[in-house]
């Protein structure tokens, strides 16, 4: 935890720096804190929910080239059951979800350059190209992101490049109304690549697919019943966006969602997963959501011909004290079998929202 603070200190103190020295065009540091308390299994409990701050750093070569990079940090400073699967760590292998967490860990540490024409190349831990479609649903206050393989195997994702990759380097760009993402992992023994496409069909709808592959080490194939040597997701979704009304859909293939069998096994399972997110605006007060998340397996051998299944019901309001302070209320109804325990519960959560941003622009 210490390099992390250190590495903080170091980039906020650029500011500094640049009274004297123009370093960088820009600079900003952000955060969000929320809290929560939630209702599940005859039990109420404080609980943070996915917690982090960082800061954006910018500056600009010539009329066409930049260079940009972010370090972002989650933060746990309250123990008790996570619920968001965003909060997730690259250590949190099918972990209990009791397990504690560092109080400082790295979410999003990565660099880039970009140029207007020829698109942007970036280095580090960020969010994978599979995710650019996988965020279409999401978005939830809490809950949600669960039937797709985005953050594999109760991690981030980071392993296997589906949430947010690990060791990536990512190649993005426009061409009028569409844009795509190229991904690889080089970890030395393995690798992954993805790919995605979006085509905004008009400003307010668009539609996407992303496919990401990875080969598995042989010490988490000995770890993981049914795993194959190569894993593969496929996504594919459509989302709508008007200002007040939200709405998008996404399906996906799965080689393997991996989940407990039991107390002492881990499986990997080929699963369909859907998707569903809405949303409803009406005022600069108060906003509504709802949605779905379900995996359906393929096959039952594993589980001794019964199917692992997660089926989750989400529904939820937030009342916005001022644009950046809000209360949430939100509730899930689950109906699943084979899911980690965390996943069976039926959920209701009040909580407590604040974003903050601070930017400099430096002349």
């Amino acid at each position: 935890m210490k390099k992390y603070l250190s590495l903080l200190f170091i980039i906020l103190s650029f500011q500094l720096e640049a009274q004297n020295a123009k370093i960088l065009d820009s600079i900003s540091f952000y955060g969000m804190i929320r809290v929560q308390i939630g209702l599940f299994d005859n039990k109420i409990q404080l609980q943070e929910n996915s917690p982090r701050i960082g800061t954006d750093l910018n500056r600009t070569i010539d009329d066409q080239w930049s260079v940009y990079g972010k370090i972002e940090m989650g933060l746990h400073f309250i123990d008790g059951v996570n619920f968001n699967n965003d909060a997730n760590s690259t250590a949190e292998f099918v972990s209990s979800p009791l397990v504690r967490s560092d109080f400082l860990f790295p979410r999003l540490i990565y660099i880039g350059m970009q140029h207007k024409k020829w698109g942007s190349l970036s280095v580090g831990k960020q969010w994978g190209v599979y995710y650019d479609i996988g965020a279409y649903t999401d978005n939830f206050s809490l809950f949600g992101g669960s039937a797709h393989g985005i953050y594999a195997g109760g991690t981030d994702g980071g392993w296997k490049g589906t949430g947010r990759a690990d060791n990536a380097i990512q190649y993005r760009n426009r061409w009028g109304a569409f844009q795509v993402g190229i991904q690889t992992q080089l970890f030395g023994d393995t690798e992954s690549y993805g790919i995605s496409g979006q085509y905004d069909l008009n400003k307010n709808l668009t539609i996407g697919t992303a496919y990401n592959s990875v080969k598995i080490p042989p010490k988490i194939q000995e770890f993981i019943e049914g795993i194959e040597s190569n894993s593969s997701n496929f996504l594919a979704g459509i989302k709508y966006n008007d200002g007040n009304y939200y709405g998008a859909a996404t399906f996906s293939i799965n080689d393997d969602a991996i989940a407990k069998k039991d107390a002492a096994s881990v499986i990997a399972a080929p699963t369909n997963g859907y998707e569903v997110s809405l949303g409803y605006i009406p005022n600069n007060r108060w906003s509504f959501e709802g949605g779905l998340n379900i995996i359906d397996s393929r096959e039952a051998d594993l589980l001794d011909n019964n199917n692992y299944q997660l089926v989750h019901y989400i529904l939820g309001t937030n009342y916005f004290i001022t644009p950046k302070t809000r209360l949430y209320l939100v509730g899930r109804y689950s109906r699943s079998d084979y899911a980690q325990i965390k996943d069976t519960y039926n959920v209701l959560a009040l909580g407590f929202r604040y974003n903050f941003d601070y930017g400099k622009k430096f002349n």
